[in-house]
Formats: structure tokens, C-alpha cells, sequence
């Protein structure tokens, strides 16, 4: 299966019931849940908090979203979806296996770094009270090593990276980055630590790959 076939059954987010309306009243909700979530987490945040932020009764809340367990969830999703495009556009770039592999990696822990949902569920390990999470992630984790395959098998064929066996090295590339995702955030205090502690990661990871 593809990337792109991968792509479209982890992270689908249309909900073909809804009307133009009702999907904006729905993307209303989502928008000022991930604010709340953000500001103050989600066990402080209420479904009467959401329904304050939207001017609305709590009882209009319930149309779309069941309680907020399954709002949680499509703010994930939503954050995840962001995260996964950027993601597929820098594979789908016309440019060297070598700029794409760096670029992939700038993108995506610099995109992580701005979804702060995204980035507390890691930083707080919530996937072990929340049974969706783990399956997302589990999903997640197999669209970014279908990307990370891609880049490979290019650089190989480019005669840029010395990897005997992509699907296992795109595991392993994907494994470092989800490993080193704690550490980065919790011991960057800064942008420009931040992006200190990012050039780290891509000498460590390049001195592995490319050929001397």
C-alpha cells in the first residue's frame, strides 16, 4: 500500500453527513476546543468552557460531538492531519533525496513544535488513558515510515544513501525521531535552542546515512 493510500485511511477528516453549515459549525467547535485544550488542558477544560468560548448552548455540542473524549479526538486528528500534509509535501518536492530527508526532518519537528495538542499528548504519555490515541498513533506511525521509505528508495536510486534494506531503515530513522521528540521539547526553552537542538539531530542522523 501506498503512502498516499495510507494517508487516506489514517487521517480522514470529512464527515460526508454534514452539511456546508453544520461542518463550519462543527469546525467552530474543534477550533475553540484546540485553543482550550492548549491554554489549559484537557482535564480542566469543560464542555461548559467550549460552549462559553462559542457563545453557545452546551446542548449544541452534542449534535456533533458525543462528549469531550471524542472532541479531544478530532482535535488530534486535526493537528495530525496538519502535521501529515506538510509532511507529503515535502516528499512530493522535486529535490534530492538529500534535501528531502533534511528537509523532512526541519518540518516535521518544527510543525510538531507548533501543535501544542499534538505536543502535549507526547510530553504527558496520555496514549495509555485514551484507547484512540495508541490506534492513531499506531496508524500514524506507519504513514511516516511509508514517507520515510520513499525518501530512502530515492536516495538509493540517486546513489546518495548506502541503506541495504529501506523499509527497515525507514523504521529505525522514524524510531530516532519519535525518541529524541521528548527531549527536544522539554529541553528547548527557545526558538534559537530549539533550532540548535534540530541541527544536532540532523548531523547525528546524516553522519549515519550518507556516504564518506
Amino acid at each position: 500500500m501506498s503512502y498516499d493510500d495510507k494517508r487516506h485511511n489514517t487521517m480522514s477528516l470529512e464527515n460526508s453527513s454534514l452539511t456546508p453549515s453544520q461542518d463550519a459549525n462543527r469546525t467552530a467547535i474543534l477550533e475553540a476546543s484546540r485553543d482550550l485544550f492548549a491554554r489549559f488542558g484537557y482535564k480542566k477544560t469543560t464542555m461548559e468552557d467550549i460552549a462559553m468560548a462559542l457563545r453557545k448552548g452546551k446542548s449544541s455540542l452534542y449534535y456533533y460531538f458525543k462528549n469531550k473524549e471524542e472532541i479531544f479526538q478530532a482535535v488530534i486528528e486535526m493537528e495530525s492531519e496538519l502535521l501529515y500534509s506538510q509532511l507529503e509535501e515535502v516528499v512530493k518536492s522535486k529535490v534530492s533525496a538529500t534535501d528531502k530527508l533534511r528537509n523532512y526532518v526541519t518540518v516535521r519537528m518544527s510543525t510538531i513544535g507548533k501543535l501544542e495538542n499534538y505536543q502535549k499528548v507526547l510530553k504527558e504519555d496520555l496514549y495509555g488513558g485514551y484507547d484512540f490515541l495508541e490506534s492513531y498513533k499506531q496508524k500514524g506511525d506507519e504513514l511516516e515510515e511509508a514517507f520515510l521509505k520513499t525518501i530512502l528508495d530515492q536516495g538509493v536510486a540517486e546513489n546518495l544513501f548506502h541503506v541495504k534494506d529501506t523499509k527497515f531503515g525507514a523504521i529505525g530513522i522514524a524510531t530516532a525521531l519519535r525518541g529524541l521528540e521528548i527531549p527536544l521539547f522539554r529541553g528547548s526553552a527557545n526558538i534559537e535552542d530549539f533550532s540548535l537542538q534540530l541541527d544536532n539531530i540532523l548531523n547525528i542522523l546524516f553522519f549515519g546515512v550518507m556516504k564518506r
